[in-house]
């Protein structure tokens, strides 16, 4: 059985056991943070999405959560929004999602988690049908001819085999970090996924890389070894997609033949990047003239501001606003996003007074005039913006749609409108 709820969705009949209730506590427990409100309604136990988009299995039941980005008169609420989740991480991981696998792949009856395992094993066949990648690998071995490099340390510790050499040569191989890393990652979808098409790409994987070592464990950091050269460029993006997997997959808990399994991607993270990343390609659309020249430093990279210092003049309490534009003069503006829902009507927009207050700090220890929070506009939500006057600046707090389908032009050109007047109106352009 399958279950797809948007985030803050309540379920309807799902009535929950107590094992499955012992397998979220131990998920949560996991990623450190509540997934699901469990809850009793009209007699039966319902679960409540919370901010986490993802695939969580609880042994023959799975639950999909997806963000509400789809329009509000839409037929096909689920595709709608899988198919912006899509673009999103394509924009923001470079992952390569072609128009016809996006509408194919938002048409099928798959969850999340699916999806993004049909993508990784598509592309990697199309790639490696298309030719492995193949580099010079140092080989050690002993052979009854010279070749390479004749070690004659090793040769002299091993008299009883003098009519073998021991050699070290160079070899034009398949078997790379860089595939070792993409066969980690088929056999691991492999045992994850569910769906048939899926495991029959995957089995012939399989075969195709036979002659690549498969790796015990691959961690992120196996990743950013990997250089990227002209050489290897095509299969980037599959790294990148092995990457997201690796980043968001939770550990994998087994209790006879009740399994359980997590696929939660950070929507904080996400938003931040996609927003950024959108700003920085369309920076000439956006920006008002006197912020053309500005460096933008996402993270506040080379620009870290702390709050105070210790007792042994330590400074202490780092300030990371999500982007600081940076001028000759100083700093004219200052970012933050927040992947939260605003309120309509509230006085104060729904913004908490913990982000008000960081917003704040900002302003005050960067001397900066304009502080700008971005909000998500999701289903049913008008567009939302208040301009709060601090000591010497403003807050602004606004939100952006991304209900629209992101793929489209139009829709693109809707966003930088609504991006180009927030920036104007926060400098009271």
């Amino acid at each position: 059985m399958e279950l797809s709820l948007f985030e803050y969705e309540l379920s309807n009949g799902f009535n929950w056991t107590d094992r499955e209730q012992e397998a979220i506590a131990k998920l949560e427990k996991i990623i450190g943070d509540r997934l699901f409100d469990l809850t009793i309604q009209n007699g039966k136990r319902e679960l409540k999405a919370r901010q986490y988009v993802g695939v969580f299995r609880l042994g023959d039941r799975t639950v999909e959560v997806l963000p509400k980005m789809y329009r509000n008169n839409t037929a096909t609420p689920k595709q709608e929004a899988v198919r912006n989740l899509l673009y999103m991480l394509e924009y923001t991981h470079q992952l390569s999602v072609k128009q016809y696998s996006l509408a194919s792949l938002c048409q099928q009856d798959l969850d999340w988690f699916e999806i993004l395992t049909r993508l990784y094993a598509m592309n990697l066949l199309e790639e490696w049908q298309r030719g492995a990648f193949r580099n010079y690998q140092s080989v050690s071995d002993t052979l009854p001819v010279l070749k390479g490099k004749w070690n004659l340390t090793e040769q002299l510790r091993r008299p009883e085999r003098k009519h073998l050499f021991a050699v070290t040569f160079d070899e034009f191989t398949v078997d790379n970090q860089l595939n070792r890393v993409l066969r980690y990652m088929v056999e691991r979808l492999y045992q994850l996924t569910r769906n048939f098409h899926n495991r029959q790409m995957l089995h012939e994987l399989q075969q195709w890389m036979e002659e690549v070592t498969l790796l015990p464990r691959v961690n992120i950091e196996d990743l950013r070894l990997i250089p990227i050269t002209r050489l290897n460029q095509r299969f980037e993006p599959l790294l990148n997609l092995a990457r997201l997997f690796l980043e968001n997959e939770s550990l994998q808990l087994s209790s006879g033949n009740f399994q359980t399994f997590a696929f939660a991607l950070d929507m904080n993270k996400l938003f931040e990047e996609f927003v950024i990343s959108f700003i920085s390609r369309h920076r000439q659309e956006i920006l008002p003239n006197h912020l053309q020249d500005c460096d933008l430093l996402p993270q506040s990279l080379g620009a870290v501001r702390y709050l105070a210092k210790n007792s042994n003049n330590d400074q202490v309490f780092q300030l990371k606003p999500d982007l600081v534009m940076r001028h000759k003069d100083g700093f004219p503006l200052i970012m933050d996003t927040k992947y939260k829902r605003l309120q309509e009507g509230d006085r104060k927009l729904g913004v908490s007074q913990a982000d008000f207050y960081q917003m704040y700090a900002y302003a005050q220890r960067y001397n900066c005039p304009n502080v700008m929070l971005i909000y998500p506009q999701v289903v049913g939500m008008s567009e939302l913006r208040s301009r709060f006057d601090i000591e010497g600046g403003t807050i602004t707090a606004a939100t952006i749609d991304l209900c629209g389908d992101l793929s489209k032009q139009g829709e693109r050109d809707k966003l930088v409108d609504r991006l180009r007047g927030l920036f104007a109106d926060s400098q009271g352009v």
